[in-house]
């Protein structure tokens, strides 16, 4: 057992765990009577020998095989059972309390769909379309299945919300700490147990292979219109109530081809006669942005989460290892709990706001649009730079932890979504042509441009009693424009 896996099982410090072995005795005792009963109540699991139904709110009767049964019973993958999806989201949508858990299992379930609905082609010319099935052995079926079911197996407690935090301190992400745990956890030999081999799990995520299919399977995971985004979009409408994700993601499954592209391997493309429905699903992840992932009490709840966080790591000065095994040992729960027991007073406060609902109020925010050029490089570097960020915040106010800066950048995927492929023809054969190729495809490229320079905002949080001097402090560190470009980000600041 290495020191990153006693990290998990225990709980403790690199160097408890060091002295504590050397040392032996009653310590060591414990410690060792913990992991015994760790591993005690692991093997109480049963193997799996026929299919099981789970019921999803969303997508009804997801059917897993044994081995997929063995998988999410794994700690690994019970873990996430408390790790929300939407972060502290549901301190403004109260609905929002569902699971990483359940959106594993949806992205599962589209991974199920993709391979029985989704049809292939090798020759566009002749314009012949088999099972996507067919294209595809047993084994890589199953590879599929198990990647969909793993893919976020590594998100840290709150999800998103801490790895900006966990990114600046230790430089990882959910994908680090997701490879962790395939290849070295109770999951790995689970995977090898059922006849997979946890690299190709990793080849997929990762996206490193040379090979074709995988590569094929890694689109269909991380693409601009892949089946994550898929699940996650209709899931977060269906608990949040922010009916804007709501899309015909049945139609745009069924209207998905994998073909032989111009280079000689696989891509997914999608009939031109499904661009409405492509558009639908496109605009509802924009239009969930700006109402739900960036509203400003749900941005503040995560702001004042990561900036919490990553004091405390520094607090505590946890190293790289320190980090994987404690980020994928806790749930939100045991976060806030942790966060609640720094020494440091505004850590503590933030964990307090966020449990009694006593958050900051909006005391700045502008479409970033309308700063002036050298103002606005200074704040985009606040996306990577962390320590730039906290000077902004520490010259604000000489109160610690008295102001937040919150600068929200998203990805809408302008760039890559107009190179999205699309198949035109018909009985004579197809061609494959981009999004930006077609007349079909231009208003929706507008809207995306638009909304990548409308979107894009700053936002100060700060107590109200402040607000005003903070305001005008801020806007003679980071000037507006003379003629903003854009209109002001408005926020009704009496809304619950």
């Amino acid at each position: 057992m290495n020191a990153i896996q006693f990290i998990r099982l225990t709980g403790l410090r690199e160097n408890e765990i060091n002295t504590a072995k050397k040392e032996g005795g009653e310590k060591w005792s414990r410690i060792d009577q913990s992991i015994r009963e760790h591993k005690r109540l692991i093997g109480m699991g049963e193997k799996h020998t026929r299919q099981k139904a789970i019921q999803d709110p969303v997508h009804g009767a997801i059917i897993l095989e044994p081995w997929e049964l063995d998988v999410v019973s794994t700690w690994e993958m019970l873990r996430l059972r408390y790790v929300m999806q939407l972060g502290p989201a549901h301190i403004v949508y109260p609905g929002a309390t569902h699971t990483r858990f359940q959106h594993c299992l949806g992205t599962n379930f589209l991974a199920q769909k993709s391979i029985r609905v989704v049809n292939y082609c090798e020759d566009l010319e002749g314009g012949c379309f088999k099972p996507f099935s067919d294209l595809l052995d047993d084994y890589q079926k199953k590879l599929f299945r198990a990647a969909a079911l793993l893919h976020d197996v590594g998100h840290p407690p709150t999800s998103h919300t801490i790895e900006y935090a966990l990114k600046s301190w230790a430089g990882l992400d959910h994908v680090d700490l997701g490879e962790f745990l395939i290849l070295n956890s109770g999951l790995t030999d689970t995977l090898r147990q059922n006849g997979i081999d946890p690299r190709d799990i990793m080849s997929i995520i990762r996206r490193k292979t040379d090979d074709p299919i995988l590569n094929l399977l890694a689109d269909f995971l991380d693409h601009p219109l892949d089946i994550d985004k898929t699940d996650y979009l209709i899931r977060d409408a269906h608990f949040s109530g922010v009916q804007l994700g709501v899309f015909p993601a049945e139609r745009v499954l069924l209207t998905n081809r994998v073909v032989m592209g111009k280079e000689e391997k696989y891509v997914r493309a999608f009939m031109l006669k499904a661009i409405s429905s492509l558009e639908a699903l496109i605009l509802s992840r924009n239009w969930m942005f700006s109402d739900l992932y960036l509203h400003h009490a749900v941005k503040l709840a995560e702001a004042l989460t990561s900036k919490a966080t990553y004091f405390r790591m520094e607090e505590e000065g946890l190293s790289k290892n320190e980090c994987i095994g404690l980020f994928t040992r806790m749930n939100d729960g045991d976060l806030y709990r942790w966060l609640s027991e720094s020494d440091i007073a505004f850590v503590r406060e933030y964990a307090a706001r966020i449990r009694y609902r006593r958050l900051f109020k909006v005391a700045f925010s502008k479409s970033l649009a309308s700063f002036e050029p050298s103002a606005k490089k200074e704040l985009f570097s606040m996306l990577t730079r962390i320590q730039t960020l906290i000077e902004a915040e520490n010259e604000l106010s000489e109160k610690p932890g008295s102001v937040v800066i919150d600068v929200v950048v998203p990805d809408l995927g302008a760039k890559s979504l107009s190179k999205i492929p699309l198949l035109v023809g018909g009985e004579q054969g197809f061609d494959i042509v981009s999004l930006d190729e077609t007349n079909e495809g231009y208003p929706l490229l507008q809207t995306l441009r638009q909304q990548t320079r409308t979107i894009p905002s700053v936002r100060v949080y700060s107590d109200p009693s402040i607000a005003g001097v903070i305001q005008r402090k801020f806007e003679r560190m980071f000037p507006v424009a003379d003629m903003p470009l854009h209109r002001d980000d408005e926020h009704d600041f009496l809304e619950y």
